[in-house]
């Protein structure tokens, strides 16, 4: 048995390792530094006076270590993110889950769960060198895909890159309801929008949604369900800007009262706003319409800001900067924010690279219908390149978080992009990010829904090794 002079930290001497040490005095405090002291007393005078004098050093380097460490919790003077909720545990093996269809090509999925577990799948896929738009649905957890129910009409194209991709939401009975831009002759796209009241098993034929008697270019649109079952589209239009000099794109919004029959007219939300970033939409629990966009202020600064309206989205109170991030950009950074209800709270998340603070993903709320928000919580740290957040809510009541990064001393910061996954407690806290196991290859725009079982599924779009993309997915739990 080695004798206690024989652990020495720093000259200490009183049997446990530096590392020991250090954390028992950090964390146990004045307990663990009275063993200490019991253990010096039996060492010689001479052994006392120089572990003394070195554990004297080590206090005061413990006192530097806790405030050190309670400072870096607060980046760039954002709020403490103390991550609490637990960690995800994938597949070991995400797959391209519509190759056994043998789709040549696929991009840009968007997933929703039934609450009996039916998972459906929107994606474009390329059928005769035609961007095509298909439901794919699965009943056996994801293990295997039905083949695609076309939306679009053939022949046509849709238009489909970026945010500027498709949306899938499902109603509160067995309503179903898609929207996307499909290509024109002339050169422009246009707004369609179809329906199913039986879970995807027949659908309406598409019609337009937006009014404009001269076509301009608009996109970028996004579709919401709002509680009592109207239906919300919101998106970007150059229409006003048809003979203005400088550039001014719009966020319209459209909205159906009769369950997607019809829209009704066009309104204008906001002129002059940054013209690739889509704008989500979500409800207040006292009635409340929100959308959000990136502002362009004063001298190219491009912040997100959230409008409210009291009236089923007639009118709009003016909007509420979320943070001052300052970003300044000469330019679209297609980067949009992402909305989210849940209770009283109005979540929003978002990516920006302004200001003096950290490039990456912000995370805010609203607890008083949107007149002020939280400040900002930089959930990607020790990630790069973190862009594109999607929030979502489980069927059990979780709040889930995507976005897309590289990992930190990868390769230099340049390896593969990877989906990410937190959840968000109800007091704000996001967990530590979990990496979604991928193939080596970078993805991008990933999505996810959450079951009422503690499971997700993640699914995004990657290069398919051929020239073409894949959609591919990958299923978690929540588990320690």
């Amino acid at each position: 048995m080695k004798a206690i002079s024989d652990y020495h930290l720093f000259g200490v001497g009183v049997g446990l390792p530096r590392a020991h040490f250090m954390h028992n005095i950090l964390f146990e405090g004045r307990a663990s530094l009275e063993v200490y002291l019991r253990k010096l007393s039996l060492t010689s005078a001479a052994q006392r006076g120089k572990s003394m004098k070195n554990i004297g050093l080590l206090l005061v380097s413990a006192v530097f270590l806790t405030a050190l460490s309670a400072c870096s919790d607060i980046e760039e003077g954002l709020a403490d993110s103390t991550p609490s909720a637990p960690a995800y545990r994938f597949e070991p093996d995400s797959r391209a889950i519509l190759e056994p269809l043998q789709i040549e090509s696929s991009r840009h999925p968007r997933v929703a769960l039934r609450a009996a577990g039916k998972l459906f799948l929107l994606g474009v896929y390329t059928e005769d060198k035609i961007s095509r738009l298909g439901l794919f649905s699965s009943s056996s957890g994801g293990d295997s895909f039905t083949p695609p129910k076309p939306l679009s009409a053939p022949g046509v194209s849709v238009s489909s890159h970026g945010e500027n991709s498709p949306s899938l939401v499902l109603g509160h009975v067995r309503e179903m309801y898609v929207l996307w831009e499909q290509d024109t002759e002339g050169g422009k796209t246009d707004l369609m929008f179809t329906r199913s009241l039986d879970l995807g098993y027949r659908f309406d034929p598409p019609f337009q949604v937006t009014d404009k008697k001269i076509p301009s270019r608009n996109g970028f649109a996004s579709l919401s369900v709002a509680p009592n079952g109207d239906l919300y589209a919101a998106w970007l239009d150059d229409r006003d800007g048809l003979d203005d000099p400088d550039p001014n794109t719009s966020v319209y919004l459209a909205k159906s009262t009769d369950h997607g029959v019809s829209f009704g007219r066009n309104i204008l939300v906001a002129p002059k706003v940054c013209d690739c970033c889509r704008p989500p939409v979500a409800f207040g629990s006292g009635g409340e319409v929100f959308v959000s966009w990136r502002n362009i202020f004063p001298g190219s600064i491009r912040d997100m800001v959230v409008a409210t309206s009291r009236d089923g989205g007639e009118t709009f109170d003016p909007p509420v900067r979320v943070a001052e991030d300052n970003w300044k950009i000469e330019g679209c950074p297609h980067s949009g924010p992402s909305l989210l209800q849940v209770g009283d709270r109005l979540y929003v998340a978002w990516f920006t690279g302004g200001g003096d603070s950290e490039p990456g993903i912000r995370l805010s709320w609203s607890d008083d219908g949107g007149a002020s928000f939280a400040p900002a919580v930089y959930v990607s740290s020790g990630i790069v390149y973190a862009n594109h957040p999607v929030l979502s809510q489980a069927f059990d009541g979780r709040v889930l978080l995507v976005f897309e990064g590289r990992a930190v001393g990868q390769e230099d910061e340049w390896g593969p992009v990877t989906a990410y996954v937190s959840e968000i407690s109800d007091e704000g806290e996001v967990g530590t990010p979990t990496a979604v196991p991928g193939n080596g290859a970078s993805i991008s725009y990933p999505t996810l829904a959450g079951d009422n079982q503690k499971g997700v599924f993640v699914a995004w779009t990657e290069p398919n090794g051929q020239g073409g993309s894949q959609i591919v997915m990958a299923r978690g739990r929540r588990g320690r």
